[in-house]
């Protein structure tokens, strides 16, 4: 009879030493550097598309663990327009929206007319089309997309709404076909995972073959 072969963590370890040492590398890399995550909606329309994978960097903000949504430190604060991830209030799913106000802003809203600290956000149509509206809107120096779909309301808020300290409010860039902040109030810091800069790869049907691995989204 053949002799019971021993389990040994020790030579368990050393047999694997280089399947080990992938996993935690390949976990520091998602936490401390980078991450990818699926889009599965175009709230995001005509910036990102359902199909899209965002490129998620996690040195501007600091450092954020994957799957858990847990955020392990801040070095430093979303700016107005930047892209985002983060767990909203009122469930524990990843949503991407780009930030409109950060703390201490005046924020008014009158169906697509957005108003910061007293000033409304320029606006300008770039595309019209049968069903929907392409505008480029301008905060601060950058200018972005967003988009209006025919046949769908747009929320009316005629107050002033005032974002409180450590909290961010947030819009998708298909402005009636998003559930953001207008809804559901504000993004806690904590709970935002990283800023988005790209998309590492796309299998959305609306971009053609050139634009669908490493396109930056400035």
């Amino acid at each position: 009879m053949a002799a019971p072969v021993k389990f040994s963590i020790k030579r368990g370890l050393r047999n694997n030493r280089s399947f080990i040492l992938f996993v935690i590398l390949y976990a520091c890399f998602r936490v401390c550097y980078a991450d990818w995550s699926p889009v599965p909606s175009g709230s995001m329309e005509p910036t990102i598309f359902a199909g899209d994978y965002l490129w998620i960097d996690k040195q501007t903000y600091g450092p954020s663990v994957p799957f858990l949504n847990k955020r392990l430190y801040t070095w430093a604060t979303p700016s107005r327009g930047d892209v985002i991830t983060f767990v909203p209030p009122h469930t524990e799913n990843l949503y991407v929206k780009r930030v409109i106000g950060v703390p201490g802003d005046i924020i008014r809203i009158e169906g697509v007319r957005v108003s910061v600290n007293g000033i409304w956000l320029e606006q300008s149509v770039s595309d019209l089309f049968e069903n929907s509206l392409i505008g480029v809107e301008t905060i601060g120096q950058e200018k972005h997309l967003f988009k209006l779909t025919n046949n769908k309301n747009i929320p009316y808020i005629g107050r002033n709404i005032l974002v409180p300290e450590g909290k961010y409010f947030v819009m998708g860039d298909h402005r009636n076909n998003s559930a953001d902040s207008r809804y559901w109030g504000f993004v806690d810091q904590q709970n935002i995972m990283g800023k988005v800069t790209g998309i590492a790869v796309s299998f959305s049907l609306e971009r053609d073959w050139l634009s669908r691995v490493a396109l930056d989204l400035h």
